[in-house]
């Protein structure tokens, strides 16, 4: 943040991967062990891999955690919100810094977003608006930023995506929330490619 004058820098909720983390291990212990028996007894046609079932599953396991760590630690050193020389800045995991010089506004709202709502933090002033996730944020913290900084707490309502937009031209609203079908979909044919050619892979050693 250079030569300014930062009083207050918030970061991100660090224990929350932890927590989901530790959560889904459990979740996925019976059936990895599943899979692995699968994979080594095959189905159908299929003779299965047999003691290769084993590493198999490792990597098919190993790999998307790897992922999950890798967005979990950039997440947490990259991202900030910050009181500075009477400014909130925000800066979010892949280092997108937004200044908001104020007079500022504070929302919160939930997102209409085909029969689902996700709750969101809006910040901005009559130039930028940014929005956070405030699941992944302690909110204590985050409660101190927008007091010095006097922002001004706006009604939310249940707005749409493309509502949400004409109300803030500059928000960038995730594909998550913005079509989440699509989002939904692409992540199971890349889960089913993803497996798909683990086996391969093992089946060819």
């Amino acid at each position: 943040m250079g030569d300014r004058h930062t009083e207050l820098v918030v970061s991100p909720d660090k224990s929350r991967f932890g927590r989901v983390a530790w959560a889904v291990v459990p979740a996925a212990i019976l059936p990895g062990i599943s899979l692995t028996l699968m994979l080594a007894r095959g189905r159908g046609t299929s003779e299965g891999l047999g003691p290769a079932a084993v590493p198999a599953a490792v990597v098919l396991v190993a790999l998307p955690f790897l992922w999950y760590v890798t967005y979990a630690v950039l997440h947490t050193v990259n991202s900030y919100v910050a009181f500075v020389d009477d400014a909130v800045l925000v800066r979010n995991w892949v280092r997108r810094l937004t200044v908001i010089e104020g007079p500022g506004f504070l929302v919160r709202t939930s997102i209409d977003s085909s029969g689902t709502a996700d709750e969101v933090l809006i910040v901005g002033d009559d130039r930028v608006a940014v929005m956070l996730n405030p699941r992944q944020w302690r909110e204590a913290e985050l409660d101190r930023v927008w007091r010095r900084a006097a922002l001004s707490p706006q009604p939310g309502g249940m707005p749409t995506p493309r509502e949400l937009r004409r109300r803030y031209p500059t928000i960038r609203i995730p594909l998550r929330i913005r079509h989440p079908g699509i989002v939904y979909t692409f992540w199971t044919v890349l889960v089913i490619l993803y497996i798909g050619t683990v086996i391969n892979v093992f089946a060819r050693i």
